[in-house]
């Protein structure tokens, strides 16, 4: 299930400066709970800079990740929410909602990959996130 996947992990921030820094920040509690190393960060964002805004799954929605040989340790998912959301490259609509993945192999990321999917397949559960304020309301949607 999405909820223990996430855990812990859930952040509601009022700005990041860039989209870079709102990576950055995701990114944190993963690598503080030894998810992911310095060097899968760094990948999520070369990444971005390469290939240009691959993560960006629905309008407002982003869900960084890098390759499992990149530095991720284990895996599991981080949320930010953002009241002022950022513009990714290319792009126009700000992102507000991201869900931070760290995949420890091809397997563990497809199904990741899926729950969270079933999760923002449902128009009236993305909005919701985008109205939530706290945690405990995070969990419930989630749940």
């Amino acid at each position: 299930m999405l909820k223990e996947l996430i855990a812990d992990r859930i952040q509601f921030v009022d700005k990041a400066n860039s989209w870079e820094e709102a990576i950055r920040l995701s990114s944190r509690p993963l690598i503080d709970q030894e998810f992911i190393q310095e060097s899968y960060l760094d990948a999520m964002i070369d990444g971005v800079n390469e290939f240009g805004p691959y993560m960006i799954l629905a309008d407002g929605v982003a869900m960084p990740h890098a390759r499992p040989e990149d530095g991720a340790i284990k895996t599991g998912f981080s949320f930010l929410k953002l009241k002022e959301g950022v513009l990714f490259p290319n792009t126009e609509i700000p992102v507000t909602l991201f869900f931070t993945l760290s995949a420890s192999d091809a397997d563990s990321h497809i199904e990741a990959i899926m729950k969270l999917a079933s999760i923002l397949g449902d128009d009236d559960t993305l909005e919701q996130l985008t109205q939530i304020t706290n945690k405990e309301e995070f969990l419930k949607i989630i749940h």
